[in-house]
């Protein structure tokens, strides 16, 4: 009697939870619908009005939620293929391409190059600190333009390594680079601090890095992702084993409620997408779940919590819509937790998932694939905590699983 209420106890709360869950809806944009071209290849920012503003191989649009406007040469770029694209606290748009930066106060372009002071005019990465200076990514060295001022900071100044492909910044105002062959750099104004294989993360070669509300650092490689505390101490290494689509990062982005989403793309195999980490669980969005192309290039968060997805084909806006009907991460049961004997599956829909079950060592105890409602074998497991993955197509669901 205690087991069937137990039981009944369980699947009424996974009901619940799957009541209170967020529909997830994917909008795709391309040239049809008013970009210049579908490869965006400077990625996706947002201003202090919430208008997206995205770099492409054919100028800079920007979409209001309503309108596209496209800026090219003719308004006063430099070219129209765009490295990357940032705003600043001040609201300016800045737009890297090969040939220098420029920036856009809302009503003219400004250009900056080697001639101002630029370390290099092939800028890769821009950010805007607390302080309002502006700091470029080169692989000849970092240049921050702040009062009218650059300055660079190279090898000769401190740097381990020339070679910069990202810049993020913390709470307090460190600066943190994402370089090639040296690892993560933290730069305190005064001091260089290098992070890589040595402290744990899985390769010195830094695709992106992004700092949540509580201060963890969540730094993408393309051998996976690693986390560091608030204290800058490492604390796990994340790859497709614990849940990612696959292990090649390209970028990571944390929205309000600090949910990691990390943007993935293996150009070897051509598969990509996006994988969302709550703490606890993985969500993966590929194409076959609606996104307009497998070539994930950079990812943002809007002022309402929207993920806007720059790939090689156009654009993707995933949104989410608390209500009744979740349509995407429910009817997969999983009950009792602690199991003693028998876990068992109930499944809404007759659908192929796959079961498996990992140590915390990483050691897969059980893989099974399941097109019904079924109960697993777990008794001859030892007692302990285990990871329980649920996979569907590129759907992946990891949660602690006991077993007394």
């Amino acid at each position: 009697m205690k087991k069937t209420t137990l039981i009944l106890t369980i699947i009424l709360l996974v009901i619940y939870s799957n009541i209170l869950n967020a529909q997830v809806t994917i909008t795709n944009f391309t040239t049809a619908d008013g970009l210049p071209d579908n490869f965006i290849c400077g990625g996706v920012a947002v201003d202090g009005n919430n208008n997206k503003w995205f770099g492409t191989q054919g100028g800079v649009a920007m979409y209001n939620n309503a309108t596209w406007t496209v800026y090219t040469t003719a308004n006063g770029l430099l070219e129209n293929y765009i490295n990357c694209i940032a705003v600043d606290n001040a609201n300016n748009v800045w737009a890297a391409t090969d040939l220098g930066v420029c920036k856009f106060n809302g009503t003219t372009w400004t250009s900056y190059t080697t001639t101002d002071g630029l370390v290099s005019n092939e800028v890769k990465y821009i950010k805007s600190d607390n302080t309002g200076a502006i700091w470029f990514a080169t692989f000849s060295g970092v240049s921050k333009y702040f009062e009218s001022t650059f300055t660079t900071y190279s090898t000769s100044n401190g740097m381990p390594s020339d070679i910069v492909s990202y810049i993020a910044t913390d709470a307090s105002n460190n600066i943190w680079f994402g370089t090639w062959t040296s690892g993560a750099v933290k730069y305190d104004g005064t001091t260089f601090t290098s992070f890589t294989t040595v402290e744990g993360i899985p390769e010195d070669n830094i695709s992106s890095i992004a700092i949540d509300g509580n201060g963890n650092k969540w730094i993408g490689t393309l051998s996976g992702m690693s986390k560091l505390n608030s204290n800058d101490e490492w604390v796990a290494n994340y790859t497709s084993v614990e849940g990612l689509l696959n292990n090649f990062v390209q970028d990571i982005a944390i929205d309000s409620h600090n949910n990691v989403w990390i943007g993935m793309y293996a150009d070897y195999i051509q598969e990509g997408g996006l994988t969302k980490y709550n703490g606890s669980e993985w969500t993966t969005y590929s194409v076959a779940d609606g996104l307009v192309d497998q070539q994930v290039k950079r990812i943002a968060v809007d002022n309402n919590d929207n993920i806007w997805v720059a790939t090689g084909n156009g654009i993707s806006k995933i949104s989410t819509v608390t209500g009744i009907n979740n349509t995407k991460e429910q009817n997969i049961a999983v009950y009792p937790n602690p199991a003693t004997d028998k876990l068992f599956i109930n499944l809404a829909n007759n659908k192929m998932i796959t079961i498996q079950i990992s140590d915390l060592l990483g050691h897969v105890v059980l893989n099974q694939k399941i097109s019904n409602s079924t109960a697993i074998n777990v008794e001859l497991l030892q007692s302990g905590v285990y990871v329980l993955k649920t996979k569907e197509g590129n759907k992946i669901h990891t949660q602690k699983l006991i077993v007394e």
